[in-house]
């Protein structure tokens, strides 16, 4: 009897939960069949920024009709597409709903635009590159640093663009003019991009020996200039997708000595040399914040046909970057990248010849460069997030583009695959044509103004174990 009433007692509650999931799925599937109509989009604290640049990033707009779960989702999409402008430090979104209406607002703190800063900068592929040469010198060497001054212009008249001037002496002077306008039609989906570069060096690398750079130097002139023209157009269809035709020029001249040292540097007998290259250009972007993701995904694919003007550059060259970041549960994230590049020509130019150790590299490499034709990355890391994103007023601060801060914490576990194929390896070179694999874990503390310090231990396949710092996001975009 005691057994029959405990399975007829669980037949009653089941039967209950089943009604209750009924009434809830029913309840869902009302709201998700229940429209609004959007009778307002409200937007404050855009001192400088206009209106429409902000309005071009929302999937939605006033009088449209959308249901209370599309809504909430491109709201979503919103904030990331206004998060990765990195126009502003702050932005919440409020839903007033009054019956069959609703009234978005949009309240943002902009972010500081003009910054004339002093340049005092170390001239080397990363920090620990430099330490360790510096250290060397029993800290007296203070050759690689460079100086000058820096006038970046963001959001300049309010449209999103920039203006960019820089003035570098020391290791390696840099002078640039760089303008850039997203939108240069009433219907903000065109834009373009200039940018005049110029560098010169006393101490150029010229050859690639064991995996490290070999330098000649001449103190009285300079070993090296390059001239750089960019030349983009920018058709943005809809504000996850985006599609570039570019142009670039390049031009250089070396020292007498470097063309004996390396006659493959330039491959012209010549001292100097220069080629022209045409690029396509797919890029979808859809993560929660491309300075640090989360969540989302990102595509990255260019096309690109060099062609010679003084130097045998010619080759078809295919470069793509692939990445998903997701949750796997509360404060625990996965991300993930791949990126390669695939050229059909197998002699190139060194100078042309760069592949790991500048701005790609597989961690637990940093001391080490690999030349090569065609190369793939792929970088794996856990993230924990130590300390969620949080708002901080700094004192003293009265101005609300610095006073209103954020940071966060987060530990990771990281595990990086990186090949190189090299058909000229000279010097010993041997990773190239070999699988190179660093590992470790990583503490990265994020805050405004895309700052982000990492500090990363790593141990690669060589059995090496490192400490390094870096200032950007590992899975960080092409240059």
């Amino acid at each position: 009897m005691k057994h029959i009433l405990i399975i007829f007692l669980l037949i009653v509650s089941n039967n209950n939960l089943i009604s209750k999931n009924k009434v809830l799925n029913s309840e869902n599937d009302s709201l998700a069949k229940k429209f609004l109509n959007i009778s307002e989009i409200k937007i404050k604290g855009n001192k400088k920024t206009k209106k429409e640049i902000i309005l071009r990033e929302l999937d939605f707009e006033v009088g449209e009709k959308i249901s209370t779960i599309e809504l909430n989702t491109k709201i979503s999409d919103a904030k990331k597409n206004l998060t990765n402008l990195n126009l502003f430090n702050f932005i919440d979104f409020d839903i007033k709903k009054n019956k069959n209406t609703v009234t978005i607002e949009i309240e943002l703190v902009e972010r500081w635009y003009v910054w004339p800063y002093p340049i005092f900068e170390i001239s080397e592929r990363n920090f620990n590159v430099w330490w360790n040469d510096f250290k060397e010198t029993n800290y007296s060497d203070f050759s690689r640093i460079n100086y000058g001054l820096f006038l970046n212009i963001e959001n300049f008249r309010g449209r999103n663009e920039l203006i960019a001037l820089k003035y570098r002496r020391g290791f390696k002077e840099h002078y640039q003019i760089n303008y850039k306008i997203p939108f240069i039609k009433n219907n903000q989906n065109l834009g373009i991009n200039t940018d005049i570069e110029f560098f010169r060096r006393k101490k150029t690398f010229y050859k690639t020996v064991e995996n490290n750079l070999i330098f000649y130097e001449n103190s009285q002139n300079f070993t090296s200039k390059d001239l750089i023209l960019n030349f983009d157009i920018i058709f943005r269809k809809n504000v996850k997708m985006k599609h570039k035709l570019k142009m670039k020029i390049f031009h250089t001249s070396i020292d007498d000595s470097i063309k004996l040292l390396n006659p493959n540097y330039l491959s012209n007998n010549s001292n100097e040399g220069s080629f022209i290259k045409f690029s396509y250009n797919f890029i979808y972007e859809n993560r929660d914040n491309k300075n640090y993701p989360l969540k989302g995904n990102y595509i990255d694919i260019e096309a690109s046909k060099n062609l010679s003007i003084s130097s045998p550059i010619k080759h078809f060259e295919l470069y793509s970057h692939f990445e998903h970041h997701h949750i796997l549960k509360e404060k625990i994230y996965l991300g993930s990248s791949f990126r390669s590049r695939v050229t059909h020509k197998n002699i190139q130019s060194y100078f042309t010849n760069e592949t790991f150790g500048f701005n790609d590299y597989v961690r637990g490499y940093e001391y080490y460069v690999v030349d090569g034709k065609d190369y793939w990355l792929s970088k794996s890391s856990v993230k924990i997030c130590l300390i969620k994103p949080k708002k901080l007023i700094i004192p003293y601060f009265k101005m609300e583009q610095f006073k209103k801060s954020h940071y966060s914490l987060y530990f990771s576990i990281f595990s990086d695959l990186g090949y190189a194929k090299n058909i000229q390896n000279f010097g010993d070179n041997t990773l190239a044509n070999s699988i190179m694999w660093g590992k470790g874990i990583s503490l990265d503390y994020v805050t405004y103004y895309n700052k982000m310090i990492r500090l990363e231990f790593a141990i690669n396949r060589l059995s090496e174990k490192g400490v390094f710092l870096h200032f950007s996001n590992p899975f960080g975009t092409k240059k």
